[in-house]
């Protein structure tokens, strides 16, 4: 997987208690032997004013999101290869650019 790519896959809550399945996009895999996936969440709830670290995606048929949403990029987690439900599609080569530029700053 690379990065950029959108996958459905069931996201945990915070506390750990219950999972969502939503889309999420690929940061990276692991480079042990699991190849474990990195990702940030996809939401389909669009706020009216965006954080600096909420980037709007609009749906199309390069991403295979059903509607509007914005990936939530300090909402990330490690996930099992075998948890990914779906492969959906990519981001746009200008949204992978705002995630990672977003991702930079976020841990710079």
């Amino acid at each position: 997987m690379k990065f950029g790519q959108i996958v459905l896959v069931p996201f945990p809550f915070a506390e750990h208690t219950h999972r969502k399945v939503r889309p999420a996009v690929v940061i990276t895999e692991t480079t042990d032997k699991y190849k474990d996936l990195v990702v940030s969440a996809i939401s389909s709830v669009v706020p009216s004013n965006l954080s600096d670290r909420e980037i709007f995606i609009k749906s199309s048929p390069n991403n295979r999101l059903r509607v509007n949403s914005i990936v939530k990029v300090d909402r990330i987690i490690t996930l099992k290869r075998d948890d990914i439900i779906a492969q959906l599609g990519l981001l746009s080569d200008e949204e992978c650019e705002l995630f990672r530029a977003t991702l930079t700053e976020m841990i710079g």
